[in-house]
C-alpha cells in the first residue's frame, strides 16, 4: 500500500510542479497579447492546485504509513518550507489571482491583459512559490540527514 500512495503522492506533485511551470510560460505568452494562454493559465493553475491537494492528503498518508515521526529532520525542513510556500502564495499570489480571475472571465483585451500581467509582486510571488515547490520536492527525493541542522 504505501508504494502506490508513494506512486499517487509523487505523480501529483510532480504534475502540479509543471503545471505551475506551464503556467508561467502561459502568462508569457499572454503578456505578449495572446488572451487565450492567460485563461489556459487559469486552468493550468486550478488543476495544479488540485492535484497538490492530492498530494498533500498522500504526503500525509505516508507519514503514517510509513510511521514517520514528525520530528524527522527532512520533514521539518520540509514543513517549514511548506509554511514559506503558503505564507508567499497567500501575500502576493492569492490576491492577484482574485483580480486577475474575473478579469478573465469577462471580455478583456490585450492591453488590460498585458497590465494585469505586469505586476512585479505577482511575478515574483509565483516565481518564489514555484522556487519552494522545487525544494520541498527535492528534499522529499532526497531525505538528507539534517541532524546537524536540526539536531536530533
Amino acid at each position: 500500500m504505501y508504494a502506490n500512495v508513494v506512486m499517487i503522492h509523487a505523480a501529483a506533485m510532480g504534475t502540479a510542479f509543471l503545471l505551475f511551470a506551464a503556467r508561467e510560460l502561459l502568462f508569457i505568452s499572454a503578456s505578449r497579447g495572446q488572451v487565450g494562454a492567460a485563461k489556459l493559465a487559469l486552468i493550468a493553475n486550478r488543476i495544479a492546485g488540485a492535484l497538490t491537494g492530492i498530494g498533500i492528503a498522500g504526503g500525509i498518508g505516508l507519514i503514517v504509513l510509513g510511521g514517520w515521526s514528525l520530528s524527522t529532520p527532512w520533514l521539518l525542513a520540509s514543513f517549514t518550507l511548506i509554511a514559506a510556500l503558503m505564507i508567499v502564495e497567500r501575500t502576493f499570489v492569492t490576491p492577484w489571482e482574485a483580480q486577475v480571475r474575473p478579469a478573465l472571465q469577462g471580455k478583456i483585451d490585450k492591453l488590460e491583459v498585458q497590465t494585469l500581467l505586469g505586476n512585479k509582486r505577482a511575478l515574483g510571488g509565483r516565481v518564489v512559490t514555484i522556487a519552494l515547490f522545487a525544494l520541498i520536492i527535492a528534499l522529499m527525493v532526497v531525505k538528507p540527514d539534517l541532524t546537524a541542522v536540526f539536531g536530533a
